[in-house]
């Protein structure tokens, strides 16, 4: 399997990333970890929580632990209309 370093471009807050969540990301500068990026879980969005879903399945039943999942990082934005 080839693994290929990622460079990426910040989206604004209106842009969504489209990601592929079973496609590998490796970062030079983080050697030794494999990043996996979702598309998120929008409001209501019942596709993005089942391709998640089934991913998170997938990886927390192989039997290599090298393969299987090993942590999950959720992002949440908050805005504050107070301010």
């Amino acid at each position: 399997m080839t693994r290929d370093i990622v460079s990426y471009r910040p989206l604004t807050l209106s842009q969504r990333g489209e990601h592929d969540i079973n496609q590998e990301l490796v970062f030079s500068n983080h050697t030794g970890y494999i990043f996996h990026d979702s598309r998120g879980i929008e409001s209501g969005g019942a596709e993005e929580l089942d391709i998640l879903r089934e991913f998170i399945q997938r990886k927390t039943s192989k039997r290599r632990l090298r393969s299987r999942l090993h942590a999950i990082w959720f992002g949440f934005f908050y805005v504050n209309d107070d301010d």
